[in-house]
């Protein structure tokens, strides 16, 4: 009788402590991953800081396409090299990639006004303006997506709709920053 459930029990616990050990061996090799993610993040701020562009520039290239929680950083920084050294990227292609990998759905807007602003710039203004128009009240950066809103209005050359907007960011921002911008803007047109 004995033997009948050491035949059966040895069995299981075998199965339970190679079950154990894969999840043990998944764990370990996912923090070694980050733990290589997070070097490399080390080596592209410390490569940014010391004025080494082209470095920084080859590290990203390397870590851009990894799916990891340092993605939107790295992307970030691609952004920053073509601002500080003009190193050339295709801005609206990395917003755009920016903007998926976000994990934290509070900073969306930000990017997303962001992506608008490179359409903006690029003569885009419709794509721009579907953007901004997806921006909520309830957003951190509302008013300042209105203030470029109004300004991507008045490229399109709709001023009315444009002073339209200024005049609402004017008065559910007043005496602030925002509300004073879009005074002035509204100044402006007269």
């Amino acid at each position: 009788m004995m033997r009948y459930y050491l035949i059966r029990i040895v069995p299981l616990v075998l199965a339970l402590l190679v079950v154990m050990g894969g999840f043990w061996g998944l764990k370990w090799w996912k923090d070694k991953k980050l733990s290589e993610l997070s070097y490399q993040e080390y080596e592209i701020r410390r490569a940014i800081q010391s004025g080494d562009y082209k470095r920084a520039d080859e590290l990203i290239k390397k870590i851009q396409a990894d799916d990891s929680p340092y993605k939107p950083l790295v992307l970030s920084y691609r952004l920053y090299l073509e601002k500080e050294e003009g190193i050339k990227v295709d801005e609206v292609q990395i917003l755009q990639d920016l903007i998926s990998s976000l994990k934290d759905k509070d900073i969306v807007p930000l990017y997303k006004e962001r992506l608008a602003y490179a359409y903006y710039l690029v003569g885009n203004n419709q794509k721009a303006l579907e953007l901004l128009n997806n921006i909520g009240k309830d957003s951190f950066n509302y008013y300042s997506a209105q203030i470029l809103k109004g300004m991507v209005l008045e490229k399109m050359g709709k001023k009315d709709q444009a002073k339209e907007v200024y005049t609402q960011v004017e008065k559910l921002a007043k005496g602030t920053y925002f509300g004073n911008l879009a005074g002035a803007l509204l100044m402006e047109e007269r």
